[in-house]
């Protein structure tokens, strides 16, 4: 590169229409990982109907009750399920 050119560029960057001087960049706080990939809601994935689609699709069903269609986004709401054995065992 012409050593005219590197001093332009350096005293008066991006002057062309095509390379406009760029701003620089917030610092972003960093999130970790393991925060991003921590579930806000526990879900579980299993078949169900949808109403929308009238037929039986695969469903997200989340934590706090209710569950989402997959092929459509639609919530549709129910009791929040639960893991816990009911007492005296199974039966």
């Amino acid at each position: 590169m012409n050593p005219l050119t590197r001093l332009r560029q350096v005293v008066q960057p991006g002057t062309g229409h095509r390379r406009a001087t760029r701003r620089p960049r917030r610092a972003e706080e960093t999130v970790p990982l393991v925060v991003l990939m921590r579930p806000t809601e526990a879900m579980v994935n299993d078949l169900a109907y949808c109403p929308a689609e009238e037929r039986t699709t695969l469903h997200a069903f989340l934590r706090t009750g209710g569950r989402v269609c997959w092929t459509c986004r639609t919530r549709t709401l129910h009791d929040p399920l639960t893991s816990t054995p009911t007492t005296g065992g199974a039966e």
